[in-house]
């Protein structure tokens, strides 16, 4: 096939390539990793490809010669998505279930040269030194970090890694992104900044109840000179229009809202969710001992607590399943920083559910006698998912 020679040679170009992205899965395929990262490096005897493959728990690395790329074998695998960033350009390629490529071509003006260190620090999404950072008062005008935002900075820097991982979910087309309870907004600002510098255009919206925080996000936003492509909202999450979006994202909001956005998302169709729950009252107060051998369990508040918060976040997640989302749960920073340090991640893939997994569904929250708030707003929406089911 044509188009295949002409992706293999791109991803080879290692003079040119920064990296590629081989990512999604195709059409009742699965492929063994989540996703495989190229990027060119130099190892002693000349310049070799680095392939690091993912799989949610380790990664997998091995370096090989340009010459050796042996695409075809990978994506017979079934990805769907590869992303080639190179020095002139970045290309987007869609593999659809028939494997044929659709490519989408960018041009843009290379201002990064490539690292082509085996052995490298660890890269940071956004160095400190940008400029965002400093309207944001994580670093000072000589773009040094200071001190006592570091915890900040990296969770930033956490986010975006996550965020990076998604890019080829997002699609060629103008992205629009919603954060939900965006509080001061560092989040809001990171992502349009990076994702801007990765060549896409971006329109941002930050929602949060506060009326303060909108005006002063705001005239951050203006005074950062990107006021027509980042925007703020004062409105509570179950207020807020529902309108078409690309990605949500919302990090600790608290107990429904965060059920909230994750019901938004479903409703404005998002190609994307990332939300990172912050504390779970709902199931906690539903929650009862049950029959042996599961009283263990609840027999001290501390743990019955974390059993309803992980039960929470889990349901959360098979929900997002059951109505068309290819969802996993991740860790987004360190236990180091904050117990409250789990992601869910869903990408919408519209698979095919089948009768027995909503069966399966009701199983267990008919055993632990909840009904899940999330489950009560989504409840016509995952009637008709369930009519769809197969057999």
């Amino acid at each position: 096939m044509e188009e295949i020679g002409e992706i293999r040679d791109w991803i080879s170009d290692s003079k040119s390539l920064h990296r590629a992205i081989i990512s999604g899965r195709r059409k009742s395929l699965h492929p063994a990793f989540e996703r495989i990262d190229i990027r060119p490096v130099v190892i002693r005897d000349g310049l070799y490809l680095q392939l690091v493959s993912h799989d949610g728990k380790k990664d997998q690395t091995k370096n090989l010669k340009p010459e050796e790329l042996d695409l075809e074998e990978i994506l017979e695998d079934g990805y769907a998505n590869i992303r080639i960033e190179r020095d002139s350009e970045n290309i987007d390629i869609k593999v659809t279930k028939k494997g044929k490529f659709r490519i989408h071509r960018k041009a843009h003006e290379s201002n990064r040269e490539i690292d082509w260190s085996h052995n490298r620090n660890k890269e940071r999404r956004l160095e400190i030194s940008d400029p965002i950072f400093h309207h944001l008062g994580i670093s000072d005008r000589e773009g040094r970090l200071i001190p006592r935002q570091s915890y900040k900075y990296h969770q930033v820097d956490d986010f975006l890694r996550i965020i990076d991982q998604i890019i080829p979910e997002l699609g060629t087309d103008a992205v629009s992104i919603l954060d939900l309870g965006c509080g001061n907004a560092y989040l809001t600002f990171a992502v349009h900044r990076y994702l801007t510098k990765k060549g896409l255009t971006v329109k941002v919206t930050g929602v949060d109840s506060r009326l303060d925080s909108r005006e002063r996000n705001s005239q951050m936003s203006k005074a950062a000179d990107i006021s027509d492509s980042v925007s703020f909202m004062a409105s509570n999450i179950s207020d807020f229009p529902v309108a078409p979006v690309t990605l949500v994202i919302a990090l600790h909001a608290c107990d429904t809202a965060t059920d909230d956005a994750l019901a938004y998302a479903v409703r404005a169709g998002a190609k994307a969710i990332l939300v990172s729950p912050c504390c779970h009252h709902d199931l906690n107060q539903q929650i009862s001992a049950p029959d042996e051998p599961w009283k263990i369990l609840f027999r001290h508040g501390i743990t019955k607590e974390r059993f309803a918060d992980l039960m929470t976040d889990s349901l959360r997640a098979e929900i997002l399943r059951l109505l068309g989302y290819r969802t996993d749960i991740i860790e987004f920073v360190s236990l180091d920083h904050t117990a409250r340090n789990l992601m869910i991640r869903a990408v919408r893939s519209e698979s095919p559910i089948k009768r027995s997994d909503f069966h399966n569904f009701d199983e267990q929250v008919e055993r632990w006698s909840i009904t899940p708030y999330l489950l009560r707003d989504l409840s016509s929406e995952i009637t008709a998912r369930r009519s769809k089911a197969l057999s």
